[in-house]
């Protein structure tokens, strides 16, 4: 745990995670359970558009009051980008009116393209940051080419694994995709993929699917590559449903366009799943090709298919990959993360 002693100079602010949906919530939800004492302030939620508002601008109260009365010297700040990042923008200029050290960990895959909608603000912004947080040393990379001196590194976090069931013996190749149902997370890319080589794939593939999204345009693109016999929709999962998914499935795959270092692959890996990427982000750096996974270039649809084919004829490789995977995966646990942030909260103290 992170000891009180540190923990009570430090607020964080970011989205709501008690009903963690998306990345960042599952990542501040890990941080809670390991300080002794969580100091939190939620900045948005997964409520309507009134209550969004109303969460920001309560967030800015409940800051200035705890900067006002000297009770903080840390503020540690979880971002997106869009919305998110303006949001904390001005958390951001109430702490440069205290003495206060201002940690901004930058989650998004998309801000590649985010920083160019208005870059001199943006840019503006982070230099008014002591340190910005960043989950890899390609990011490191990134933000340092924008004029960034201060950056830290600290690996997301997940929980271990608690499975539920146990592998489905079936003779299918299982592949799980959680996420968004949307193009840019290559869900269509995958559905085209499929299709285009059902020819091979029929009856020797089962893809369980869980997320939200256009459930129109889901159900026509099925529809367009006659693949519902592959397909398994599950919903939005949590809990115990997710971890019987990660369980039973054999091939996570995730053949995004934008990714930061997305928490499904670390958590897939948990469970002794290999991983079916694409190259963007921080994935080639937590995803070693042939090691603990197959890369793809986003977009490449031929791609994806000769990767699940090549997944189906090489169990042996796959089994030799799970293991792999599930021994990497130990590096993302809550003990490493304490020390990590410990070790940067107190340069920063």
């Amino acid at each position: 745990m992170i000891p009180n002693t540190i923990a009570k100079h430090i607020v964080t602010m970011g989205v709501d995670y008690h009903n963690p949906k998306g990345g960042i919530a599952q990542v501040l939800y890990a941080y809670a359970q390991i300080f002794e004492t969580f100091r939190f302030i939620p900045t948005s939620n997964s409520k309507h558009f009134l209550a969004r508002q109303l969460t920001g601008l309560s967030a800015a109260v409940k800051l200035f009051v705890l900067l006002l009365r000297k009770q903080v010297k840390i503020v540690h700040l979880h971002c997106a980008s869009g919305k998110s990042f303006y949001r904390k923008s001005l958390y951001i200029s109430i702490c440069r009116l205290f003495d206060v050290k201002i940690l901004c960990h930058m989650h998004s895959g998309h801000f590649v393209h985010f920083i160019n909608t208005c870059p001199k603000f943006i840019r503006r912004t982070l230099l008014k940051c002591d340190s910005l947080i960043v989950l890899s040393e390609s990011w490191k990379d990134f933000y340092h080419n924008l004029g960034c001196p201060h950056i830290d590194i600290i690996d997301n976090i997940i929980l271990p694994p608690q499975k539920v069931g146990e592998k489905k013996d079936d003779g299918l190749l299982h592949l799980v995709f959680l996420g968004n149902l949307t193009r840019q997370k290559g869900f269509y890319d995958l559905l085209q993929a499929l299709g285009k080589h059902k020819d091979s794939l029929s009856g020797k593939v089962k893809l369980h699917i869980g997320g939200l999204g256009d459930m129109q345009a889901f159900e026509q693109e099925t529809e367009r590559w006659q693949i519902a016999d592959m397909l398994d929709y599950h919903g939005f999962v949590a809990g115990e449903e997710k971890y019987r998914l990660f369980t039973f499935g054999d091939v996570y795959v995730l053949p995004s366009y934008f990714e930061g270092m997305p928490i499904s692959i670390l958590e897939a890996m948990s469970y002794g799943m290999p991983t079916l990427a694409s190259r963007v982000g921080s994935i080639p750096e937590i995803i070693a090709e042939g090691v603990t996974g197959r890369l793809i270039d986003a977009g490449d649809i031929d791609g994806i298919a000769t990767a699940i084919q090549w997944f189906i004829d090489h169990p042996e490789a796959r089994a030799t990959m799970s293991h792999a995977a599930e021994e990497m995966s130990k590096k993302y646990f809550p003990e490493n993360i304490e020390r990590e942030l410990t070790e940067l909260y107190s340069r920063y103290l």
